[in-house]
């Protein structure tokens, strides 16, 4: 099967590869831990490689995203917004009900609704071979019920094998929590998954990743030190 690059340095070889196409990732850590670094790097790699991308955020405003991505390795993502169609950068948050809301599942599905609309009306019009989602943990936050939850983000696995591209879910792990999502559910249902933490193991290294799980291939099992440079976030050798 063929593979994508990560676009994380190192990482390809620790996967025998990189991602499989048409699968669906999920990356996963605490608060500061690298995931939108990560999420950046596997974007501007397509983009690099005239590979269209969408990246959707569910907790911040486009233009946050961008300029995050932008002070954090000095790339001009705005070039690829405004200049090339290869890029489309979305922010679709849900309004979370007051408890005096008569009808929150009428509320929910109505997000979930417009949520997977908006997701493929992006992939459709620059004909997406990349696409992030950041993060789906507030999506299974914002449904809030066990089996709903997992009724939503099997739908959302299925809506994206079925336009054949090669996604990454981004996995927030609550910092009292020692899964790797809150509800457990998407590290069930992804092809890979690919934890990331502050574990310091050297006075300059303070983040490391790990390849937790990979479906239909080998991959490295060790715990590697990373860092954010420049060029992207990097797998210390």
């Amino acid at each position: 099967m063929k593979r994508l690059g990560s676009g994380v340095i190192n990482l390809d070889d620790k996967m025998k590869g990189g991602f499989f196409e048409g699968s669906v990732n999920l990356v996963t850590g605490k608060t500061g831990t690298g995931k939108t670094a990560f999420s950046a790097s596997f974007i501007r790699y397509g983009l690099e490689n005239g590979e269209a991308g969408v990246y959707v955020t569910t907790e911040e405003e486009k233009d946050d995203i961008v300029k995050d991505i932008e002070e954090m390795f000095d790339w001009d993502f705005s070039n690829y917004l405004s200049e090339n169609n290869l890029l489309r950068i979305d922010s679709i948050e849900p309004i979370f009900p007051s408890k005096d809301v008569d009808n929150i599942n009428r509320m929910v599905r109505g997000y979930i609704s417009e949520f997977m609309g908006r997701l493929e009306e992006n992939i459709k019009e620059i004909d997406a071979q990349r696409v992030v989602i950041d993060s789906v943990s507030l999506i299974e936050m914002f449904v809030n019920e066990e089996y709903m939850a997992r009724v939503v983000i099997s739908s959302l696995i299925r809506k994206l094998k079925a336009m054949g591209v090669t996604a990454i879910l981004v996995g927030t792990i609550p910092e009292t929590s020692e899964g790797l999502t809150g509800s457990g559910i998407v590290e069930y249902l992804a092809d890979s998954v690919i934890k990331l933490e502050f574990t310091p193991i050297a006075e300059r290294y303070n983040r490391t990743l790990e390849i937790r799980k990979m479906r239909r291939t080998n991959h490295d099992i060790e715990i590697f030190p990373i860092e954010i440079t420049g060029d992207g976030l990097k797998v210390i050798e």
